[in-house]
């Protein structure tokens, strides 16, 4: 029997087993539980983010803004890299085994035999926390989709729209429109709506009109403009009461701008008064671990790139990334890419945005049941023009660490190596490099 002297650990591989499918869409369980747990909304202000890729970039984003401005905050966001503590954050910071396994006591103790997912547990952990120490704004990231997602539990102040693309088609079809549907289930009665795409579509336009959420649209309401001469960026948006607002330089190239400028709306829909230069400086400081970061090998020194991109859309945003990169660093002229993705994803598409900037290929797979093998990864791929030419290497190993070590140990002087695919992938290594 699990108890407050168990490890977070061993909660963790409790709360994993609960539930038969890792992945159940669905409101009705988490409900009844969240009705008898949570004592409040777990903020005075809660802003939701959904969307297929940027959701974690608008969180952090928001999140750091606010403490600058200080603001308390609650940032819930998945999946993790390094430990389950990253998904639930207080003012910036991970909260300790000590609070996790505090609140998941609490959870069992209303839980009454109803079955939870593992992200349902993990939602519900992270209202508990905000709602217990009464943040000024919680920031709630959704796992999947938005309508059925565990995250739309909560009525949001503001919410979030990121880019929308292809990915998981299992859950969501292969239709974008009607993942977007899917997406806009976040969408409140009049709520305002932050929408990062420059051409909402047709069901995002309609639920809104339906619902009367304001939707203030990149490059419509909000922009983002380039200052050649900085490096840096002007944002320009709408406050809640639609005057016109501006704030500048914002100097970040490890963050895709429409990220940071669909999150600086975001905030200005909030009844807040923001310090816009001080949100300015905190997001010059912001990275993000995972999204386009640069380290370096511990064993080797070789230059690592980590990158969770694990759909196309994503992998094209790498590859002009990584283009801009090489353009700038002449030491960066050879690439390695180390790649293992899910099962269900479409690694033709990923592969094709990547080819013009790769020169080795390591490909693996990780210890995780969705995981695409090696043998088919390799199936997929090998017979592609791209690897049919004398200069390109492809090579197969059956664990992303020895695929890493092989990178590096071949590819220290003049190269990069690029370490990508999908969460796992990155966090199974990543403890290998150091921060440059």
């Amino acid at each position: 029997m699990l108890s407050k002297d168990s490890s977070l650990d061993s909660w963790l591989a409790h709360i994993s087993s609960v539930h038969p499918r890792e992945i159940d869409l669905g409101l009705d369980r988490i409900s009844k539980v969240a009705a008898r747990l949570l004592p409040a909304r777990p903020g005075k202000f809660v802003v939701t983010v959904a969307g297929t890729n940027g959701k974690g970039s608008n969180v952090a984003a928001m999140e750091a803004m606010l403490i600058a401005n200080k603001f308390s905050t609650g940032a819930f966001t998945s999946p993790h890299i390094s430990r389950f503590n990253e998904r639930i954050r207080l003012n910036g910071q991970d909260v300790s085994d000590e609070v996790l396994i505090s609140g998941l006591l609490a959870i069992e103790s209303c839980r009454q035999g109803e079955s939870l997912s593992y992200f349902e547990y993990s939602t519900l952990l992270a209202l508990l926390i905000f709602a217990e120490v009464e943040v000024d704004v919680a920031i709630l990231e959704v796992g999947l989709g938005g309508r059925l997602d565990a995250v739309n539990l909560i009525d949001p102040d503001v919410a979030v729209i990121t880019s929308i693309s292809i990915d998981h088609e299992d859950w969501l079809g292969s239709d974008l429109d009607g993942i977007a549907a899917e997406k806009a289930g976040i969408m409140r009665e009049n709520v305002p709506t932050v929408c990062c795409d420059e051409f909402p579509s047709k069901s995002i336009n309609e639920k809104a009109e339906a619902i009367s959420s304001r939707l203030y649209v990149m490059n419509q309401h909000y922009s983002m403009q380039a200052i050649e001469r900085d490096q840096a960026w002007m944002w320009s948006g709408l406050n809640v009461s639609n005057v016109p607002i501006e704030c500048g330089p914002i100097a970040n190239k490890s963050i895709h701008f429409s990220n940071l400028a669909s999150a600086m709306q975001a905030l200005a829909l909030l009844p807040l008064d923001i310090d816009w230069q001080l949100a300015a400086k905190a997001l010059a400081q912001l990275h993000l671990a995972g999204r386009f970061e640069l380290r370096r090998d511990r064993k080797s020194g070789c230059p690592v790139i980590f990158d969770v991109a694990h759909n196309p859309a994503a992998a094209t945003l790498l590859a002009a990334n990584l283009e801009g990169l090489q353009a700038g660093h002449e030491a960066y002229g050879t690439i390695a890419v180390v790649l293992a993705v899910m099962a269900d994803k479409d690694v033709e598409e990923m592969v094709s945005s990547l080819e013009s900037c790769s020169d080795f290929w390591y490909i693996a797979q990780v210890d995780e049941a969705r995981s695409m093998p090696v043998s088919e990864l390799n199936e997929r791929l090998k017979n592609r023009a791209f690897f049919q030419q004398e200069k390109t290497q492809l090579e197969c190993f059956e664990s992303v660490s020895e695929a890493y070590e092989k990178a590096c140990e071949l590819n220290p002087e003049r190269g990069l190596v690029v370490v990508s695919g999908s969460f796992f992938t990155v966090a199974s290594v990543r403890d290998k490099s150091d921060a440059l």
